[in-house]
């Protein structure tokens, strides 16, 4: 056992160690295997966490004198002892250790406790027990008060189990103080002794066998803990026990009227509250948490409902999160061929033309930086498919042979079907072959992703305008038709001299088809996208 002196003679008078100190000090003596700390404090605080043995013993600390926060966040295989009383702060954000206090604990004991176990020989102050929770992955927090707690206890308690024994509280108006409960939507309060009127937030019921069970194990552990095993007797006649627990919000919300969110916020909503100075409040309403059994700690995820960023934010829904666990398996080949799931253009799309919006949603952006889905999605450009292991005989015909039409035709053939595309122009691949420069998509790579769509049993009819008897024709021919002639409709400016704009899609056609090579004195772009910007550089150029 490692013992520690917080108070240190000299010869003239004593020097005190400050909390840092001593907390270094603990946290090296941890970390070179000391398992067992005898503490005489002089009103340090958070002494006892967090801290672990790498060898996973257990770490206990013997502590007299504490200051604030004694066993805040202690984890698991953590045992504090305190010889005496401890002020505020008792077991603060326990998150697994054994806190016992053998005399009276000051305010806000518990407070947001979320596991682990707080034992206290004496009363407990204001606000003990307040937000106490309960996370599904780990054991229930609990409190265990010998007698009683200050007023507005057990405030917007969301979970976990409180024990208040009420002994030596007889003159007490409330072994629960004032205002006690105010908020609570979870967990349970085990009571012996008066209290004060509860809030519409809680009910008051009888024990049931389980609570006496729970009760007959925990009190006797109890009480040897903070060395009154006498008491037990006196503590066991459970007729003098109570419970409180969150009422049902059933009954509340039927009686209430039924408002709208917006006229909540009109009517109810205190616009100079307390957050008007720290979040503006414009309306909006965002879900935070998926439903399901773990709602309060683990969201019910749903792949189609809650994707991982990069997944939410593809247009494709391409779960890129996948691709790099398999290349973190070693398993590349897979990685690459994954995202042909999704889409034939994983090169020249994703690596080059699209804006990358899972790159701009990635969660690694806060770190160190984005996941580079574009040059993975350039690996994949020689990446091939094998061809679907039976036929289904079923023809299908597709108009149009740009992105849209391809990408059609590329599931399609992958599910065993025979695909014919009707292409109006001399070559596939719609505003990508006509309109992107080549500087931006190479189109040595567009062209050997178009073939490997048609390698797997696509027909291309290209210079193939399709007109109403044709389409009557194919309709009549085919199993089925799928119309993806993209965006024909030109946008329209309402004002005077619209007869002089031109569209950049067809300024860009035209140029790269040798149709505009006229040079201008002054270019006006309406506009600021890629294809503004493409025009920019074209017009430049000339």
């Amino acid at each position: 056992m490692l013992t520690i002196h917080t108070l240190h003679k000299t010869s003239e008078h004593k020097k005190r160690m400050s909390t840092e100190e001593l907390l270094l000090t603990i946290e090296q003596a941890v970390q070179k295997g000391e398992t067992e700390f005898n503490i005489h404090a002089s009103g340090q605080h958070d002494i006892g966490g967090p801290l672990w043995n790498t060898n996973g013993k257990d770490l206990v600390f013997h502590v007299t004198n504490p200051g604030q926060r004694v066993g805040a966040m202690a984890l698991p295989k953590t045992e504090i002892i305190v010889e005496g009383s401890a002020p505020a702060d008792v077991g603060w954000l326990n998150a697994g250790g054994r806190v016992i206090i053998k005399g009276d604990a000051g305010d806000t004991a518990g407070h947001c406790a979320a596991s682990g176990v707080i034992y206290i020989g004496g009363r407990a102050g204001t606000r003990s027990g307040s937000l106490m929770k309960k996370d599904p992955l780990y054991p229930a927090p609990e409190l265990w008060i010998l007698k009683s707690v200050g007023s507005f206890s057990f405030e917007f308690m969301g979970g976990g189990i409180a024990i208040v024994c009420g002994c030596d509280s007889q003159t007490l108006a409330s072994i629960l103080g004032e205002r006690p409960c105010v908020g609570m939507v979870g967990g349970t309060i085990y009571v012996r002794g008066p209290i004060a009127p509860l809030p519409d937030d809680c009910v008051l019921l009888p024990l049931e066998s389980q609570d006496i069970r729970f009760l007959g194990e925990g009190l006797e552990r109890f009480l040897q803990a903070i060395e009154e095993p006498k008491r037990l007797k006196e503590l066991s006649i459970w007729k003098q026990w109570q419970k409180i627990v969150p009422a049902s919000a059933a009954p509340k919300m039927a009686s209430l009227p039924k408002r709208s969110l917006k006229e909540f916020r009109e009517q109810s909503w205190v616009s100079n509250g307390i957050f008007s100075d720290v979040l503006p409040d414009s309306g909006e309403c965002h879900g935070l948490l998926g439903r399901g059994i773990y709602r309060l700690r683990v969201p019910s995820w749903s792949n189609r409902a809650y994707q991982a960023p990069c997944e939410f934010s593809c247009p494709c829904g391409i779960p890129s999160q996948l691709r790099f666990n398999l290349l973190r398996e070693g398993k590349t080949e897979e990685a690459l061929r994954l995202v042909l799931d999704y889409t034939p253009f994983p090169a020249s799309v994703c690596g080059a033309v699209c804006p990358s919006l899972c790159m701009l949603a990635c969660s690694r952006q806060s770190l160190d930086g984005p996941l580079q889905v574009s040059a993975l999605g350039l690996l994949s450009a020689e990446t091939s498919c094998a061809m679907p292991s039976t036929r289904t005989g079923k023809r299908v015909a597709i108009i149009g042979g740009g992105v849209g039409g391809l990408s059609c035709a590329w599931q399609l053939a992958r599910k065993g079907h025979d695909v014919t595309i009707f292409e109006k122009e001399a070559k596939l691949g719609g505003k990508m072959e006509q309109c992107i420069p080549e500087e931006r998509l190479s189109h040595e790579v567009f062209h050997k992703e178009i073939a490997r769509i048609l390698s797997m049993g696509v027909t291309p009819k290209t210079n193939y305008p399709v007109n109403a008897q044709q389409f009557d024709t194919i309709r009549q021919t085919f199993d089925a038709v799928v119309v993806a002639t993209g965006a024909q409709k030109k946008p329209h400016f309402p004002w005077p001299g619209f007869e002089r704009v031109i569209s950049g899609v067809d300024y860009l056609r035209d140029s790269k088809e040798g149709k505009r090579t006229k040079s201008v004195q002054h270019c006006i772009i309406i506009g600021c996208g890629n294809t503004a910007m493409d025009c920019a550089k074209k017009a430049y150029e000339m």
